[in-house]
């Protein structure tokens, strides 16, 4: 386990036991997840997809890192799976199904994995390799070729963008240049806000003066379309020592910090809002008490009755013009590609037409329904929050900010746009799991980030447009065989595909964008009605504790400010520290 790992459970373990000596109420308490923050700091992975072009020399370079030739080189694109490399002294591999069920095999079984690639989703290989074993909690993953038929290159992809901490992207020397397929690739990552390094292989392959020059071609490049700077690295055949050289500058406790820091401090505030509400309701009367009590009890039925009109205002208020707009914008980017489109119908592969139009639609999906999303959320928690700014007042001598509502919108909003939740991974699959039982555990609410969201949105219609691709391209592919006239296959493209392919995207797209807005609701509404009842829970409690006979409230309150204080230290030396 790393550093960061073991002192952030060594915090929330620490910060659990100041929290066990105060009263508060065991709801408010369970609402801080403690325990599946320290299980989501424990199990947290973090992979490495390798990417890049068919026969870029993805496998060989793993291969050449593992130094052994577990992974095949010479497979078809029809063959490919995505493969996790993971140590373990008990070789063999697992292959993951659609509903993630999960087939073993033994390693000598690769080739029948191959044959049955169409029945799996991607494959954990276990190896007891101590070269894999050095780099955990990094887990490398071998991605298929973009070549790949689209079912399996996109269900991995989209299995990994939302994953991947980190990508490792090939290119081959003899592309010389970033092709146009590899730059919506990188485009997608960067949407996912993921970072990547870069590497130019085969390089044994061309002198090393042409080497050089190719590789301040696409320095250049990357520095121009993505404001990239880092040093390219260099592959030829016995890359696995520039792998391991890459990979020792990817920094895991860094990365942990990324994924957990935040959640962790917002935690923190949480618990103190808490504790502060229980010493500032300790000192009032009955009456200020239960006033305040009446005052929250209101504000959540006017938010559950907000989050039911929203409900009910989806497709009038935020669907129809979004959609509208990514349909257009989708549109737009294919006639701005024409002639790459137009080029590669030309060659008569059928294919790589198909693979490149939907290349291009599904890039251009990721970043047009993550922006709507992202603006969709915005606008949804700036209505909630809008509706309850009359109890920042009334709620001014229980909270430890003078706008305690802006305080939830925008913990609210941080959880919305992450890019990355771990602790909500973990409670989301343990939901799962639960929905099987009759007692499910409702007090844990997992949150879905707008990258998530996008990739229920984009994944459906992607796989939709596998199907009904074939049949909007027959006009060109007709036109192919005909004669190869660049200017009909041009006309045909921009006159019959596109708004075929617009048609089925309005009449596919309103349904999984509506439900994901829908859900947007759900949750931003029940993250402020979390916020209402804790703090409603915690004056009540407060005054409970007041009418019990007996009870020495000053002791109560020293209780509360000696666990605030206890709980104050460990954070600045924890979470503030640089």
């Amino acid at each position: 386990m790393l550093n960061t790992q073991i002192k952030y459970i060594d915090y929330i373990s620490k910060v659990n036991d100041e929290i066990e000596k105060t009263n508060l109420p065991d709801k408010v308490i369970e609402k801080f997840q403690l325990k599946e923050t320290i299980e989501a700091i424990e199990k947290v992975e973090l992979l490495v997809p390798v990417i890049g072009a068919f026969s870029a020399g993805k496998s060989s370079l793993l291969n050449s890192f593992l130094g052994d030739k577990k992974l095949p080189e010479k497979i078809t694109p029809e063959t490919a799976l995505a493969t996790e490399l993971r140590y373990s002294e008990d070789e063999h591999i697992e292959a993951v199904g659609a509903n993630s069920d999960i087939t073993t095999f033994s390693i000598d079984d690769i080739e029948e994995i191959k044959d049955r690639a169409k029945d799996f989703k991607y494959l954990r290989m276990y190896l007891k390799n101590e070269n894999i074993k050095n780099i955990e909690p990094l887990i490398l993953v071998d991605m298929p070729g973009f070549e790949s038929p689209l079912d399996l290159h996109n269900q991995a992809i989209m299995e990994y963008i939302n994953r991947g901490v980190h990508y490792i992207v090939l290119s081959s020397v003899e592309d010389g240049t970033i092709t146009k397929s590899m730059r919506r690739q990188l485009e997608n990552i960067q949407a996912y806000e993921r970072g990547f390094s870069f590497f130019l292989s085969k390089t044994n392959l061309k002198p090393k003066e042409e080497v050089e020059e190719i590789k301040q071609q696409v320095q250049d490049q990357l520095e121009d379309y993505f404001d990239i700077t880092n040093e390219i690295g260099l592959v030829d055949d016995n890359g696995g020592e520039s792998l391991q050289r890459v990979l020792s500058k990817i920094d895991p406790e860094q990365l942990i910090k990324t994924i957990f820091l935040e959640d962790l401090k917002d935690n923190y505030f949480s618990i103190k809002e808490a504790i502060n509400t229980s010493i500032s309701a300790s000192g009032k009367t009955k009456e200020e008490n239960n006033r305040a009590i009446q005052q929250l009890q209101k504000a959540l039925d006017e938010t559950l009755q907000k989050k039911n009109n929203l409900i009910e205002e989806t497709k009038s208020r935020y669907s129809d013009i979004r959609i509208n707009a990514i349909v257009e914008a989708v549109s737009m980017d294919l006639s701005n590609s024409i002639e790459e489109i137009v080029s590669v119908g030309m060659s008569g592969d059928s294919n790589a037409l198909s693979e490149t139009i939907l290349e291009i639609a599904k890039s251009s999906l990721i970043v047009n329904v993550k922006d709507s999303m992202n603006d969709i959320s915005g606008e949804i928690v700036n209505d909630f929050s809008t509706g309850l700014s009359n109890l920042n007042s009334v709620m001014a001598d229980f909270t430890i900010s003078e706008n305690w509502i802006a305080g939830i919108a925008e913990t609210t909003k941080k959880m919305i746009t992450g890019a990355s939740n771990k602790l909500n991974t973990i409670v989301s699959e343990r939901k799962k799991v639960q929905n099987n039982n009759e007692d499910i555990d409702k007090t844990y609410k997992a949150v879905t980030s707008v990258l998530a969201i996008t990739t229920e949105v984009v994944n459906p219609i992607v796989e939709v447009a596998i199907v009904f691709l074939p049949e909007i391209l027959s006009f060109v592919f007709a036109a192919i065989q005909e004669n190869k006239q660049k200017e009909k296959i041009r006309t045909t493209i921009l006159t019959t595909t596109i708004p075929s392919l617009k048609r089925n995207l309005r009449a596919k797209l309103p349904e999984m964008f509506n439900a994901q807005v829908n859900e947007l609701i759900s949750q931003i509404g029940e993250q402020f009605e979390e916020a209402i009842e804790n703090k409603q829970a915690s004056i009540e409690n407060a005054q409970k504790e007041r009418e019990e006979e007996n009870r020495n409230m000053e002791q109560i309150i020293q209780t509360y400010k000696k666990a605030d204080k206890a709980i104050t230290t460990l954070a600045n030396n924890t979470l503030y520290k640089e």
